[in-house]
């Protein structure tokens, strides 16, 4: 192709859209070769990804991205080889069935990043502050984005933001390239996203003239503010793409998003309103525990909306993106004793809590002062005397918080001495400002009668099994807080509920430190049961097809195999008994069904799903398992060969103490709190999902002598370290 004096990224463009099939070397996988097969897979064209084995830590590279996990590539050793297997391909082994309509109930996508930056959080603030609905990718959450999320995620948008973010933060090298590629998506999909950078860093040259550049918080809410404006016009647009469905009943499928906040519109339809659920719903006050991916946010967006129903019911959603209560707690444990410690941060949370629901309240009762000067007074008195200008009214939960420990932190830096910071912070407190916020909260009781507060995410990074003391403690007295709250306003005649969602692990550690193990009333929604996930992903799979066609999509969906079992049965089995990784394995075997045209899902689909599951457990699990416990990240691979039982001796044999970065004893411990190993018994494995997730139980199925203990290996791995 020509180039002297084009412009080179339309000249790709152009020659792809000419082209009738894209070959791409993903050998070294780099940003334009990503955004090109996006920008390629948009346009319908076929695309056949090569990566070279000649090249060591190829295929290693290709999968550490993970777009490729649904997409599958081709190999070779030399051109000869490459030569061959491209004459030998056909057209019709090609189908993009991945294209969804548009979602015009959640237009809106962004691209998340694993570390929650200054920058990240502008995006979203101002993202928040539009009102648009937004569905977003999270690394934190879940750790591998396929090609055929992707494409799922970005066809069904009317705007994408993708923060494209710099070389030294952690995880930027597979956020760029996932940024990338769903950028090409977008431009093949004419949708005008928005690639954001801050400050004028290198970008690739297929989309750098795309690139929206922001060196401070302003400008950077501001470009997002008008995106999100743009985004609602484009949202009300027609457009010519349409789901493309696959062959026969498969194609009916949508499973919906495993992450619920995704799925905030939709989550009502298939919703399954277990016990657990019923009983979060009638709590006055409680705590709602389960592991990562066990269901607790979408438990949470359900009581929100349910709430939400009563209007005199003012329901205050407190879900911070990241916070520094940690470096708060630090600064003051240098200052005061644990006495004064907890005094302070009890009134710490009280502040916080009342303000939030102040500031709820008046943003409900804010339409209705239009014509109510009485009110509009009431309103503006509050303002002034609480001093909520506009940076905190325009602001969400997370930068209030940061805001006010940011507070706390300069007090403690400027005092001298403990009796200074007692005068100061904790008796200006409670002798002033809780005392006329609770007033302020009452002053609205002729427009509430009920105050319902739910605080979720506020444990999100932290490490399993290793959770800090006093990180626990400042969750005790969040949860006392609120109990305060609750016997303030309750004994002024005013209603108030609370919930607190936490992971099980964080859970564990607050009852240890009480000697009342039903004072927090909790209630758990771990999914131990094999009948709900199948009742869970039935009710997907069904309230997606036509009503006259759902046990016959069902039946398609879910046949017998070879074994006589199922399909859904081995789905279940390798899911660690987990909803996020059930509906993810079910999305991947459902994309291969229906890319290699199948009428109802086989043998092969599901073998194909469940290596490939497999595949990411062995990998990102590793990763996750480094980040949060310091293990290695190859820790897993250390278990290829040994088979599915080991012996006591072969585990500490494998785990040996020279490379773990932990003792033998607490790896063990991590890896049967992950599922990972599991105990074999007379009746078969016993997996922490058999036992109800408790780990003591477990241990009692192990028995006293250790030394002779059998353990087994997740069938979920098993695969993945074949």
């Amino acid at each position: 192709m020509t180039i002297a004096g084009f412009k080179l990224d339309d000249l790709v463009r152009d020659e792809i859209k000419e082209a009738d099939v894209l070959v791409a070397d993903i050998t070294y996988p780099n940003h334009n070769v990503l955004y090109e097969i996006g920008y390629a897979i948009a346009l319908e064209k076929p695309v056949i990804p090569t990566l070279n084995l000649a090249i060591e830590k190829a295929v290693e590279r290709v999968r550490q991205v993970g777009l490729f996990d649904t997409l599958g590539w081709t190999t070779y050793h030399n051109a000869n080889e490459l030569h061959e297997k491209l004459a030998s391909w056909q057209d019709a082994s090609w189908i993009n069935r991945y294209v969804r309509k548009r979602d015009h109930s959640q237009p809106l996508f962004i691209l998340d990043m694993l570390a929650k930056t200054d920058f990240r959080n502008h995006i979203f603030h101002a993202v928040e502050n539009s009102n648009v609905n937004y569905r977003a990718f999270d690394p934190q959450e879940i750790p591998r984005l396929t090609a055929a999320q992707a494409i799922s995620d970005i066809s069904a948008s009317a705007g994408v933001i993708l923060p494209i973010i710099d070389a030294e933060l952690v995880d930027s090298g597979r956020h760029n390239l996932r940024a990338a590629f769903m950028l090409g998506l977008s431009h093949g999909y004419g949708i005008e996203a928005m690639a954001i950078q801050y400050e004028n860093g290198p970008a690739a040259l297929d989309y750098r003239d795309f690139i929206t550049n922001s060196t401070f918080r302003r400008e950077t809410e501001d470009h997002i503010s008008r995106y999100c404006e743009q985004t609602l016009i484009w949202n009300q647009k027609a457009t010519s793409r349409d789901a493309h469905g696959g062959p026969g009943l498969l194609g009916q499928i949508d499973l919906g998003s495993s992450a619920a906040e995704n799925e905030t519109q939709q989550l009502n339809y298939y919703f399954i309103k277990t016990a657990e659920y019923s009983r979060a719903l009638r709590a006055e006050g409680g705590v709602v525990t389960g592991r990562k991916g066990s269901g607790k946010t979408a438990v949470y967006l359900q009581i929100a909306a349910a709430a939400q129903q009563d209007r005199e019911t003012c329901v205050v959603d407190l879900r911070p993106a990241t916070h520094n209560l940690s470096e708060m707690r630090e600064k003051l444990l240098t200052v005061v004793n644990a006495g004064i410690y907890d005094h302070t941060i009890a009134a710490f949370w009280q502040y916080i809590l009342y303000a939030e629901i102040v500031l709820k309240m008046r943003e409900i009762v804010l339409p209705k002062s239009r014509n109510d000067f009485s009110l509009q007074e009431r309103i503006r008195n509050i303002e002034d005397e609480f001093r909520f200008d506009e940076a905190v009214v325009s602001g969400d939960f997370t930068s209030r918080l940061e805001t006010a420990v940011r507070e706390v932190i300069r007090t403690i830096q400027k005092v001298g001495s403990e009796a200074d910071l007692r005068s100061q912070l904790t008796n200006a407190m409670y002798e002033t400002l809780i005392p006329k916020l609770r007033e302020a909260v009452l002053s609205f009781s002729d427009f509430f009668s009920t105050v319902h507060v739910l605080v979720d995410d506020l444990d999100k990074g932290w490490p399993p099994r290793q959770v800090e003391e006093h990180d626990v403690l400042t969750v005790k007295h969040l949860i006392e807080a609120l109990g305060r709250i609750q016997r303030d306003l309750t004994k002024r005649r005013m209603e108030f509920k609370h919930l607190v969602f936490l992971r099980s692990d964080v859970y564990e550690r607050l009852v240890q430190q009480t000697s009342d193990r039903g004072k927090y009333n909790p209630i758990k929604v771990d999914w131990s049961d094999p009948a709900q996930l199948h009742h869970l992903l039935k009710q997907r799979v069904v309230s997606s097809a036509e009503s006259h066609q759902g046990t016959a999509v069902w039946e398609a969906f879910n046949p017998v195999l070879d074994d006589g079992r199922n399909a859904l049965d081995w789905m279940i089995d390798t899911s660690l008994r987990r909803p996020r990784f059930l509906i993810d394995l079910c999305e991947r075997i459902l994309s291969f069904a229906i890319n290699r045209g199948h009428l109802i899902v086989t043998q092969e689909d599901v073998e194909e799903g469940l290596r490939q599951m497999s595949l990411y457990l062995v990998s990102d699990f590793g990763y996750e398992l480094r980040d949060i416990a310091g293990t290695p990240e190859d820790i897993f691979y250390h278990f290829i060969g040994h088979g599915s039982r080991l012996s006591a001796a072969q585990v500490r044999s494998i785990l040996s103490d020279d490379y773990l970065g932990l003792g033998f004893e607490e790896t063990l411990d991590l890896l049967l709190w992950y599922g990972f190993l599991g105990v074999e018994s007379a009746s078969g494995p016993v997996f922490i999902y058999d036992r109800a997730y408790d780990i003591r139980r477990l241990e009692a199925d192990r028995g006293r002598d250790k030394e002779n203990a059998t353990y087994a290996v997740n069938p979920a791995f098993l695969r993945g370290l074949n």
